[in-house]
């Protein structure tokens, strides 16, 4: 059990960091040190000739390629996506017509939200904790709008109006 700690450690945080637009910086942070820390267990338990040969010795590695390749597709954040739209849709209604940023702290379905923006029908909402140093990033709501009117580095379509944004400041 204190073996496979790390190897689940690292999964379950690198999907939760990918569930956010952008991914987590921070959570990098801890992630990194943890898949090292898996590989080298893993790589440990290869000298012992009874795990080598049973097939608990591909467990890791097929459980490292299913997480990389789910944050590859971008399932995580989609799902996170999928669960809290209807609160993010509820939320971008309610918020009032202004064209400046305003800082808040709400969180809405399974999102912090720092930070809103409203004008002629186009809603941003700021995402804590995502992206990188250098980065911010969130959700953008447009009914039946451009994409490129908006002031972002990137812009990846979720549903319909849905988009997560990033803004690099490099």
């Amino acid at each position: 059990m204190a073996l496979t700690t790390p190897m689940v450690a690292a999964c379950v945080l690198t999907i939760v960091a990918a569930a956010r637009p952008g991914g987590s910086f921070a959570l990098i942070l801890v992630i990194v040190p943890a898949w090292f820390l898996s590989g080298l267990m893993w790589l440990v338990l290869l000298f012992y000739r009874n795990y080598r040969r049973s097939l608990w010795a591909l467990v890791p590695p097929l459980a490292g390629a299913l997480t990389l390749a789910l944050v590859g597709f971008g399932i995580p954040v989609r799902l996170a996506f999928l669960v809290s739209e209807p609160a993010l849709a509820r939320y971008a209604r309610s918020l009032p017509e202004d064209e400046r940023w305003l800082s808040v702290r709400e969180r809405v379905g399974l999102f912090a939200i720092n930070g809103v923006q409203r004008w002629n029908g186009v809603t941003q909402l700021r995402v804590a904790d995502s992206g990188g140093m250098l980065e911010q990033c969130g959700f953008a709501y447009l009914h039946g709008g451009e994409v490129r009117g908006l002031d972002v580095s990137s812009a990846e379509r979720l549903s319909d109006d849905w988009y997560a944004v990033c803004v690099d400041f490099d």
